[in-house]
Parts: C-alpha cells; structure tokens; sequence
C-alpha cells in the first residue's frame, strides 16, 4: 500500500477525494457515503496518511464555535467563506422553518440558507464519526480557501481571484502545481458522483486539502486546538501556518 494524504470536499451527490503521494500525480475519485472511504482507497493500493474534510466535525450546544470566529478573522475579506456552523439541535430539524427556530435559540441568530444546506452533510460526517468509530487517521476538519490564501501568500501571490471564475480556478491549479502538486490533468477528466458532474472548485478543494494534509507538522496550525464539543469531538480547523512578514517577497 502507497501512502496517501487524502483531501474531501461535499459535492454533488455525495464526496469528492483527493488522493496524493507527493512525487506521483494525484487521483480524484467520489464516494456516496463516507463509510466507503478507506475501501476505495484500499481498492487503489493506497493507505491514507492523513484524511482532512471541508466540513464542521465538532458541533455546538449553543453559541458559535470559537474557531469559527477565528477562522473568519484569519480569511479577512473572505471571511463570507466561512459559514457559523449550525448549532446541533439543527441536525434534527425537518425544514428550514424549524432550522431557523432552533439555531435562533441556540445562537441568537437564524441560520442562512447555504448553512442549511450544508446540514445533510454535517450530518452525515457527524454520523460517520460518532458511528463508525473509524480507526486513525480519523477524519479532521480543514477550510480551502484558508488554505489557498495563506499558500498563496507564502508564494507571494496576488490576493485569489473567486474560486468560482475560470481566472481563480486557473490560478488555484497553477498554485498548487506550483507547490508541486501535479493537478492539471487530473481536472481535465471529467468526474461524476451519482450521475452529477463534481464542479471544478469541489475538486480544486479536495486538492488543496490533500496538499495540505500532506505537510510536515511543524507547518501546521491547529486553530481552535483543544476546544471540544459536548461529546468530545473537536472544534478544530487545520490550516498552513500563516507566513511570517515577508515570506514570499
């Protein structure tokens, strides 16, 4: 078995992967259900070294989570990006009339419309990890754009272009394979899951977590480190160190 840093992002239909052993091109592959991770990887003779997934894991009571006002702080004018993850009375809701009562009552605020509609896949990694009990390396929660933007400035990059433009998909593939991972081939196969077509910024952002996960410790920060929910999950975000004043120049 090959080891592998894997990178998730919610598409679709399900999940998109990232696959990458640093020196070898990437795979992209999708899964309807997180439960058939570690088989696909399996089925490709790769064994994951670190699995990292744009998704909340730890769930508050009630309040926001800290490392979501951190996270949020760290973006600055992207700080949009970063949605105030949905308290977990919401995960019982039926609609999103009742999502808006209970996250009024547990946060003070209502829910937008995209936080609910991440809730079926905050669910289900939720699910997942409270179920599934899954054997290390356990899933652990990351964001790409923060990802991206501190990448990209320890290259010295120009602020990024909206990931949903072709001018920010190409300077987001030209960074990571700038970093030395080799995605362009890999985003010019076409990709589905579930008969849906995986958007090219869902892909981008499982590469990027896959080159994330793919880094030493020692280049890490652990935003939010310690700070559990009330089951003991942890309210955690994994980002690349921010670069020290004139990295990059």
């Amino acid at each position: 078995m090959s080891p592998a840093a894997v990178g998730i992002d919610g598409c679709s239909g399900g999940w998109v992967v990232a696959a990458w052993t640093p020196g070898a091109a990437p795979t992209l592959f999708t899964l309807e259900r997180l439960e058939a991770l570690a088989g696909a990887l399996a089925a490709q003779g790769l064994r994951s070294t670190r699995q990292l997934i744009d998704m909340p894991i730890g769930l508050p009571l009630a309040g926001p989570r800290p490392v979501d006002l951190q996270a949020q702080a760290a973006l600055g004018a992207a700080r949009a990006s970063i949605f105030i993850t949905p308290p977990r009375p919401v995960l019982d809701a039926l609609n999103f009339e009742e999502a808006q009562r209970l996250a009024r009552a547990a946060l003070g605020q209502g829910l937008s419309l995209q936080a609910w509609n991440l809730v079926p896949k905050i669910r289900a990694v939720d699910r997942f990890l409270r179920r599934t009990q899954p054997a290390p390396p356990c899933l652990e929660e990351a964001h790409p754009e923060l990802t991206f933007q501190r990448l990209n400035a320890g290259q010295g990059g120009a602020p990024l272009p909206s990931k949903k433009s072709a001018e920010g998909a190409s300077a987001r593939s030209a960074l990571l394979e700038t970093l030395g991972l080799p995605c362009a081939a890999a985003l010019t196969q076409p990709l589905t899951c579930e008969g849906r077509r995986v958007a090219l910024d869902d892909r981008l952002d499982a590469l990027a977590l896959a080159y994330l996960a793919s880094l030493p410790e020692q280049a890490l920060e652990h935003l939010g480190a310690g700070d559990l929910d009330p089951l003991g999950l942890p309210m955690t975000l994994l980002a690349p160190k921010a670069p020290s004043k004139g990295a990059g120049a």
